[in-house]
């Protein structure tokens, strides 16, 4: 349970990172650790120094004017990567056990906190470049590698479990089926952060009005991002119609099915809105979100494809020693 509310922490983090940057409240806090010098921000510009915008305008950041949203906006923001990352490392902390009953549990665990770490670091230079667009889109990739790693530790702590899945039946390219549909869903992650900075550029370039002429303005980039999507729709109702048809709804893999279903329809109606209702301010960071969600649960079920397979060195360890037997980083935690 432990390791499955982190999960939930770091996408909750993915949404309101989203909803920080498409909001152009990624440098309410024009400094890192610390915003406009204090711990805890202010709430009214009377409460910062009178020259604080020459102040920062020498440290690089010409244009830094006070808004209590947004500063309040990227603030919360930084408060939710603090929790998720005490949240990673109670899950380190709970995968100790592990360490000599089944080590990869506690390595991959160890790698996700220090990943987190890193996050941390990258985000002060993504602050400290005033929002450069590629470290943005590092910033992103890492965040699903983090994602990835967790999964990947959290299932090998219930191997027993997952290796009860009905998946074997399915071939053997169904998994490197499912290894291009991850690749491709990276690549249009990637390809809509490109999407992204462009509309960035666009709305400070127009003050951040006449939204409704902003798509007319989108490079080719945009056309191939949404084109390119349609393949990758009808790769994933492939991937799908397999899995259906061989398990059960009730089951694990049933149930992260009919999710990948609900977040693929929702990343398409949010796509289709960005299209059809001028880039609404709303449709931006879900979109993205429901993408990252949708990467997680092809590589949940891309590792229940293994397990079940047996093409893992689980059944090596003695699952009766192992810590929380069945039960992963939940027994008494």
């Amino acid at each position: 349970m432990l390791g499955f509310l982190t999960i939930i922490a770091i996408y909750s983090l993915i949404l309101v990172g989203g909803i920080v940057r498409a909001t152009g409240a990624g440098m309410g806090c024009p400094d890192w650790p610390q915003c406009f010098g204090q711990w805890i921000p202010p709430t009214a510009e009377s409460q910062l120094p009178a020259d604080y915008q020459t102040i920062y305008a020498d440290r690089g950041y010409s244009d830094t004017t006070f808004n209590v949203r947004k500063t309040w906006t990227e603030y919360l923001n930084r408060l939710l990567g603090v929790f998720t990352g005490i949240m990673i490392l109670a899950t380190l902390i709970a995968s100790i056990p592990f360490r000599k009953i089944d080590p990869p549990v506690f390595y991959l665990s160890l790698a996700g906190f220090l990943l987190v770490g890193f996050q941390g670091w990258l985000g002060s230079r993504v602050v400290a470049s005033n929002l450069s667009p590629g470290l943005i889109t590092i910033h992103m990739l890492v965040a699903q590698l983090i994602v990835a790693i967790l999964i990947a530790g959290i299932a090998r702590s219930q191997r027993d479990l997952l290796a009860s899945e009905p998946l074997h039946r399915l071939p053997r390219w169904f998994g490197q089926l499912l290894v291009v549909v991850m690749a491709i869903s990276l690549v249009q992650m990637v390809v809509g952060t490109q999407v992204r900075e462009a509309v960035d550029m666009i709305a400070q370039q127009s003050d951040y009005e006449n939204r409704h002429l902003w798509i007319e303005n989108l490079p080719v980039i945009f056309d191939f991002h949404q084109y390119s999507a349609i393949p990758l729709l009808l790769l994933n109702a492939l991937l799908l119609f397999f899995l259906f048809r061989d398990v059960a709804q009730s089951s694990i893999t049933g149930k992260a099915c009919v999710a990948l279903v609900v977040v693929l329809t929702g990343t398409t109606v949010m796509g289709m809105s960005m299209q059809r209702l001028n880039l609404p301010i709303f449709a931006q960071p879900l979109h993205l979100w429901l993408s990252s969600l949708i990467f997680g649960l092809q590589f949940f079920l891309y590792i229940v494809w293994r397990y079940s397979r047996g093409d893992s060195t689980a059944e090596n360890v003695d699952d009766s020693q192992a810590p929380g037997h069945r039960h992963g980083y939940s027994s008494g935690r």
